[in-house]
Formats: structure tokens, C-alpha cells, sequence
């Protein structure tokens, strides 16, 4: 529950606001300021819309605009792919669109050059009348079924026990209270400083999930761009329990918690060092309810 460096990274995130810069997954920094890349030019979202509109994510009009539909059809193939969950189309995103139909276009005999154009849209036609399957070219979930490609990576989503064990562990907690000097005596996330990351990442490892001690909210963000597992603020709507869902901005990363409930347009945050709604000036591990909305948080880390 630390302050983050305001004015770095408080620019990227003006810059990002306007359109003009992409924060690439994957290549973290405390700074932060090595992930900025050029956004996307018109020629590339084209094609984007092209892939997803082919994989029937429905990302609307072929028009080189990434609006509302785009966003949100970028959304649901970074999620079922394991990206970074921002709805951008940044290098990784184009990358994943271009393989997966690099991998269609082999299958069903097309020049396999990752534009899921109109000979694409032909081939898939034909392999599908072939393979007795409803034949509008569109290379959705039966037809990829069909073809033997994995259009739902399995590894990032098979993780209901495990999300489960992290919120039992999370509740397992709840009323353990820190002393004047903000130790928890006795407990394995006591820093004797803010706890809130201490208490959030051992409530993962002590649960089975893979991440190291991390004692600053920032390193935990760090931590998730750099191992794919972050998901920005316009993927809130996806919370689910297990998530760790940090509090704040780009600039003002400052609390850390476990997701414990989502209902409608509210969640249930299990943190550490988090005060007491009894009483205000104890602080301790508590569950409580937040609206859902980037005016609260910044995003969310999955297992």
C-alpha cells in the first residue's frame, strides 16, 4: 500500500489517454517507461478487425478505428489467448490474431499469410461443406474444433480450485488486526510497514499459485505485465474471486486485494491493512464492498 512514481509513469498514462502510445505486456520495469511502443496504425487495426471478425469475435466494420466493438471483440480473444486484457491492439495482440489464423489458413488450404481475407473466408467455406459443418467461413469455436486448434488456452483458465483455495485462505484471515507499528504479529505477511501486497501475494503462494513475495503494490503490477497476467482497468467487468484487484491509477497504485464476490456493479475485497469499518483506526484484513469502476481501481491480476 505504497505510492507508485507519479510523474513517469503519470505521463504514460496521459499519453496513453490520448490515443498515442501502447503499453506492451511482457516487458516490465520498475519504471515502466521501456513498455511504451507506438499505437497502432489504421493499416494494422484493419487487419486486426479482419482476424477477429474471421475467428467470429465480431469486431464490426473493417474501418481502421478501434471503437466500442473492436475494443471489446480485442477483449474477449486477449482473454481466451491468456494476453494482458486491455482491449488495445498492440504488437502481442496483432502477433496472437496473426497465428492463430496463420493456423486456419493452413488447415484449410489457404496462403497461410495471417490476413483473414476474402481467400481465407473461400478456403474455410469449402472446408467446411467438406466437413459437413454450417459453411459461412467464419472460423468459429466448431470450425477450430474441428480443425484440432485450440482457440481456448487452457492453461490460464483452468484455475476454479485454485481460485476457490485462494479465497477460502483470504477469509481465513478476516479480523487479524496489525499493531501501532503496523506489524501483524506472528503472521508469515508481517513487514512492520504497509502490508497490504505482503498480505495479497501470501495469501497466493499459501494457496498454490506462483508468484514471489512482493511487498509493494507497483512491483505487483510489475510483477503481473511481466508474467501476462494483468488485466486493465476496461476489464474490470471480468473480475472473478481469486483475482487480486489492485486500487488506484497509473500514477497512484496504492492498495492491493483479494477478490472475494462479485454482484452486478459491486465487488467484495478481502485486503490487509485495510481499516476496520467498526472501527476506523484499526487496521487489519477485512472484507469489503467497492463499487466496481476504474474510478476505484486500476485493474486486476489473474492466477
Amino acid at each position: 500500500m505504497r505510492r507508485s512514481r507519479r510523474a513517469a509513469v503519470g505521463l504514460l498514462t496521459a499519453a496513453v489517454a490520448a490515443g498515442a502510445l501502447a503499453v506492451v505486456p511482457g516487458q516490465a520495469s520498475a519504471a515502466i517507461s521501456s513498455t511504451v511502443r507506438p499505437a497502432a496504425a489504421s493499416s494494422q487495426i484493419k487487419l486486426a478487425q479482419r482476424d477477429l471478425n474471421g475467428l467470429a469475435y465480431n469486431a464490426g466494420g473493417v474501418d481502421g478505428v478501434g471503437g466500442p466493438k473492436t475494443k471489446a471483440a480485442t477483449q474477449s480473444f486477449q482473454s481466451d489467448r491468456c494476453l494482458g486484457v486491455d482491449g488495445v491492439i498492440g504488437p502481442q495482440t496483432l502477433a496472437g490474431l496473426t497465428s492463430v489464423v496463420k493456423q486456419v489458413q493452413a488447415k484449410a488450404g489457404a496462403p497461410a499469410n495471417g490476413d483473414y481475407g476474402t481467400p481465407t473466408t473461400s478456403a474455410v467455406k469449402s472446408y467446411q461443406a467438406a466437413h459437413h459443418l454450417s459453411a459461412d467461413g467464419i472460423a468459429g469455436e466448431q470450425t477450430m474444433k474441428a480443425m484440432g486448434i485450440e482457440r481456448l488456452v487452457k492453461s490460464c483458465h483452468a484455475t476454479t480450485g485454485l481460485r476457490a483455495r485462494i479465497v477460502k485462505t483470504a477469509k481465513s484471515q478476516i479480523g487479524v488486526t496489525a499493531d501501532s507499528h503496523k506489524c501483524v504479529p506472528g503472521k508469515p505477511y508481517s513487514v512492520c510497514d504497509e502490508w497490504c501486497a505482503a498480505f495479497a501475494t501470501w495469501v497466493w503462494r499459501q494457496s498454490g499459485a506462483d508468484i514471489p513475495f512482493l511487498s509493494y503494490v507497483p512491483r505487483v503490477y510489475d510483477w503481473a505485465v511481466a508474467h501476462h497476467r494483468w488485466v486493465g482497468t476496461s476489464g474490470l467487468g471480468t473480475a472473478k474471486p481469486g483475482d487480486l484487484i489492485i486500487f488506484g491509477s497509473a500514477h497512484n497504485r496504492y492498495h492491493i486485494g483479494v477478490v472475494d464476490q462479485v454482484s452486478g456493479g459491486s465487488v467484495r475485497v478481502i485486503s490487509g491493512n485495510t481499516s476496520n469499518p467498526a472501527r476506523p483506526g484499526q487496521h487489519g484484513v477485512y472484507d469489503k464492498s467497492y463499487p466496481l469502476s476504474g474510478s476505484v481501481f486500476y485493474g486486476l491480476v489473474r492466477p
